[in-house]
């Protein structure tokens, strides 16, 4: 898991209303055998440590041999796996400091 890759990854979802929105992966995880994306809404907007922009966690499932297709998680899972991502930026933070 890289989080500096100079690589962005955009997925596009369409909303409720049939707009486009395009997302980035921010990261990927293995969690209990499943691969989970992490993803922030595509933006120029820069960020700090005082505002972070919203994330979303969905479920990796590869439809085909390139094709991948992005689920919501069950919501009893969700603040499991909130869990396991703060604990990667813990992790992430406590790298840099060294």
């Amino acid at each position: 898991m890289e989080f500096n890759d100079q690589e962005v990854d955009i997925v596009v979802f369409e909303d409720e209303e049939g707009n486009e929105v395009e997302f980035e992966i921010q990261f990927t995880f293995e969690h209990k055998g499943e691969e989970y994306a992490v993803m922030t809404e595509a933006t120029d907007e820069e960020f700090d440590e005082e505002t972070v922009p919203d994330m979303f966690i969905l479920r990796v499932v590869n439809a085909g041999q390139e094709d991948e297709e992005f689920v919501a998680v069950d919501e009893d899972m969700m603040d499991e796996l909130t869990e396991v991502v703060e604990e990667i930026f813990a992790e992430e933070f406590e790298e840099e400091e060294e």
